[in-house]
């Protein structure tokens, strides 16, 4: 889980824009961009800033930049409702039980635009694919366990 997490993280450290954080004036920008927000906890890095939220059951992370701009969001995703390509794809490439399914997130970026990652391992290797909103798949990364 945390491999797939990072790999968000070092996706969404690719933007800048501008607009200091603060980590009170962003709950009001969480719970515009997310509805009721209770609970927000709140971690930093050198690129972005991550906040954690509980929403309906399920865990929400809201990446920032170092300027409190909006980079994306990040959920976890069910794999049956991947884009139906997709699945064609993995489900025929990427087989049981040599492939193990982690987990699968689905990251939403400043734009609305959505795209997926799905983490599988195998004997020997910890695999992330990336997937377009419209089903295009491809190895985001590739690491020997």
């Amino acid at each position: 889980m945390k491999k797939i997490l990072i790999a968000a993280a070092i996706l969404v450290s690719t933007s800048s824009f501008a607009n200091p954080i603060t980590q009170e004036s962003d709950k009001g920008n969480l719970k515009s961009l997310l509805g009721k927000v209770n609970s927000v906890q709140w971690k930093s890095a050198a690129k972005f800033e991550k906040a954690s939220v509980q929403i309906e059951e399920q865990k929400v992370e809201v990446f920032y930049n170092t300027e409190g701009d909006l980079i994306g969001t990040t959920r976890y995703q069910d794999f049956d409702k991947l884009p139906k390509n997709a699945l064609k794809t993995i489900t025929s490439k990427y087989t049981f039980p040599e492939y193990a399914l982690q987990e699968c997130i689905a990251f939403t970026n400043e734009y609305n635009e959505t795209s997926y990652y799905v983490s599988m391992t195998t004997e020997k290797e910890y695999l992330v694919l990336a997937i377009s909103e419209y089903g295009e798949v491809s190895i985001f990364s590739n690491s020997r366990k």
